[in-house]
């Protein structure tokens, strides 16, 4: 992608601004770079996400771009239920309220205080590709499209284009807020699966 911002991974996931998060009373997820572009996901039977803050340039941006790879994964999902919805990997976009000028690029306080909206992106779940689901979390001020289901082919390696302006006025019936930060999880608590995935080359435009 010309222009806009490449998210690294490397040399390492704390050099890049990278922060893992764990869930209490859950085995946690491992992220482990690989390169400067891609990290590795693994969780069996646990969940965790990852995140770092989105620079300003791009706190309007209207397009996102990666690769990603399942090695193995859990089941077909509904990505609706809250204690149900078992994914592969999803890709979060955080904006933080238009108006709200004391929003930061924290997104674990932006989900504590219900004060931003999250799109997610989902390889996984029943619903064909381009479904949206009103997600059972985040105060309800999160939604999830289908990029890939759960029965996506293994061991090949598939391009994304989204464009995130466009969806999220799709999704939530409102323009975006400010780009604030940018996550990946891995999610197979409920079912006790196993996925092991890879993403790489993420930016945004």
């Amino acid at each position: 992608m010309t222009g806009g911002f490449a998210f690294p991974f490397g040399p390492s996931l704390a050099a890049a601004g990278w922060k893992a998060v764990s869930f209490p009373g859950r085995s946690p997820a491992t992220f482990t770079a690989r390169g400067k572009d891609a990290v590795r996901v693994e969780t069996a039977g646990g969940a965790g996400l990852l995140w770092r803050p989105a620079p300003a340039s791009v706190a309007r941006a209207e397009r996102a771009k990666w690769r990603w790879r399942k090695a193995r994964g859990v089941g077909p999902t509904d990505l609706s239920r809250k204690g149900g919805d078992d994914r592969v990997l999803a890709v979060y976009f955080a904006f933080a309220d238009r108006r709200d000028k004391r929003a930061g690029t924290d997104l674990q306080a932006l989900l504590r205080s219900g004060r931003g909206d999250i799109l997610m992106y989902v390889w996984g779940g029943a619903a064909k590709a381009g479904t949206i689901h009103k997600l059972p979390y985040f105060k309800g001020r999160g939604r999830s499209i289908v990029k890939r289901p759960a029965d996506a082919a293994a061991g090949q390696w598939f391009s994304e284009d989204a464009a995130i302006a466009a969806d999220f006025k799709r999704a939530f019936g409102k323009a975006p807020g400010r780009l604030v930060a940018i996550a990946v999880s891995s999610d197979a608590d409920d079912t006790g699966g196993h996925n092991l995935a890879a993403l790489a080359d993420l930016c945004v435009k």
